[in-house]
């Protein structure tokens, strides 16, 4: 299997959240997957945000995915999974937005996988998205983030994990599950509990990836939960749990965030040396046959991670960094401007403010050009003068940022650093319509450097991306910390 995961947690605009895809987006991205060698699709559908009671616009993102099941089935011959999450459905705040729209964290619900009455309650929410979903080929349940409940056991989420696939089982008895190895049950609902603890809403903190809580997991597994299963490795105890227990041919690994990372600011990434290191020099004695059910790749801003998702299905299918052809990929994009693009995507991680500017020009000026598209088109979503743009864009955000943090460094010229940022970055910002919290890049280049600047307005927003106490702080945290940047410029002028 090579896989593509499509996250559809965070709501911004499109065609840069999946959350908002029409069905000619998915068409577009499926055929372009697909032409890279991709030969499955996985969906989270955020049943985790919807309400018991559907409302019209979730009955209609489930419908649509209905069709995104058959159309990956029946046009392009690849197989489809859900992410059914463990114990999460939304709550009665979720009922007042939009699907499109609606903010996760005042959304969520986690139920109690020790009271009965509230384990049917997950059921009947299931049986209800099944009726839209029930095509599908396999379902995948995650032992955390989302989900987990202080002081539930392992034997209950592998109970939860039963119900799950023997509720889908009813509606088409061959669907398959995979148990997506994450932080492990038991790990998670500690964590909660000691953040539960803390006085300092801010803490960073510690999450332990014991290796017995999957061990345990894996156990119950198989005396329990009915196969066909698989499991989803990413982290070594995942590994080395599946090892001991002689379940390598059930493997499958997912290295989470290595095209792009979640949550993230939507930035593009290049970055071979790191994708070499994750899929061939991870895991201990590496050999081809560890995965045996294969890869999955996956990212939170697909039209932006182009080159790779490009990579990702060259170097999971055999392929090296030395035999990747980036120019030729891009020319099976836009084959009359193959060369500006490449160049652009090498120079997107580069600490090259002179030459990305230079090369986002070229980019605009081609931008202008009506272009002849190539194999790959389905990724640039119908719209290539959009793709060239958004690309010049990242590399002005990218020079901004090293600029940024040059000064920063420096101690001279802060404010008015700052001050400069927002002429690249708010347009771009507000062109994708993005303005919760994140990691990635931009977390990297924005909130690690002006942290340093002492200030306490800036602190605080910068605060709000880690309040443990209180996760719906997340949403709309980026507009909070961009309103203490100005205050800080006028501050400091």
């Amino acid at each position: 299997m090579l896989a593509f995961y499509v996250h559809t947690h965070w709501g911004y605009d499109n065609p840069y959240a999946a959350r908002t895809w029409t069905l000619v987006n998915w068409h577009d991205y499926l055929s372009g997957l697909s032409a890279l060698g991709y030969d499955t699709v996985q969906v989270w559908p955020l049943l985790d945000s919807m309400p018991l009671r559907f409302t019209r616009s979730d009955r209609a993102f489930l419908d649509r995915l209905r069709q995104v099941i058959d159309l990956a089935h029946d046009e392009f011959g690849m197989k489809t999974i859900m992410c059914c999450n463990s114990n999460v459905i939304g709550n009665a705040e979720a009922e007042r937005y939009e699907f499109e729209s609606r903010p996760y964290f005042l959304s969520e619900a986690k139920l109690n996988p020790g009271e009965p009455a509230q384990v049917d309650i997950v059921r009947q929410h299931l049986r209800g998205a099944f009726e839209y979903l029930h095509r599908t080929d396999a379902i995948t349940v995650i032992d955390s983030d989302p989900g987990g409940y202080i002081d539930s056991t392992n034997d209950q989420f592998v109970d939860l994990m039963e119900m799950k696939i023997s509720t889908v089982r009813e509606f088409n008895p061959s669907i398959e599950l995979y148990y997506w190895m994450h932080v492990g049950w038991e790990n998670y609902n500690r964590f909660w509990k000691e953040a539960a603890t803390w006085h300092d809403p801010y803490s960073r903190p510690e999450i332990r990836f014991d290796l017995e809580v999957f061990i345990e997991t894996l156990k119950l597994m198989m005396e329990r939960v009915p196969e066909p299963w698989g499991l989803y490795v990413n982290h070594l105890n995942h590994f080395t749990a599946t090892q001991q227990l002689g379940l390598q041919e059930k493997r499958l690994q997912l290295p989470y965030g290595l095209i792009e990372g979640e949550p993230a600011f939507p930035l593009s990434n290049w970055d071979p040396e790191r994708m070499d290191r994750f899929i061939n020099h991870h895991f201990p004695d590496y050999s081809a046959d560890q995965f045996p059910r294969g890869r999955m790749g996956n990212a939170q801003t697909h039209c932006l991670q182009l080159p790779h998702t490009y990579l990702f299905a060259h170097m999971a299918q055999g392929g090296s960094i030395g035999t990747a052809d980036l120019e030729r990929f891009a020319g099976e994009l836009l084959p009359d401007c193959a060369g500006v693009v490449a160049e652009s995507w090498t120079l997107l991680e580069t600490d090259a403010p002179d030459a990305q500017r230079a090369s986002a020009a070229r980019l605009v000026d081609e931008a202008a050009k009506e272009q002849r598209t190539g194999t790959y088109r389905g990724l640039l979503f119908g719209d290539a003068r959009r793709f060239l743009v958004d690309l010049a864009m990242n590399l002005q955000v990218r020079a901004r940022l090293t600029e940024l943090r040059d000064a920063i460094e420096s101690g001279v010229g802060s404010p008015l650093a700052i001050g400069s940022l927002p002429g690249d970055f708010r347009p771009y910002q507000q062109r994708l319509g993005f303005v919760d919290a994140y990691g990635g890049p931009l977390y990297e280049g924005l909130n690690e450097q002006v942290i340093k600047l002492g200030d306490a307005g800036v602190d605080a927003a910068c605060n709000d991306f880690h309040n443990w106490a209180n996760p719906s702080l997340r949403n709309g945290a980026l507009v909070r910390l961009l309103g203490a940047l100005d205050a800080y410029v006028q501050q400091n002028q």
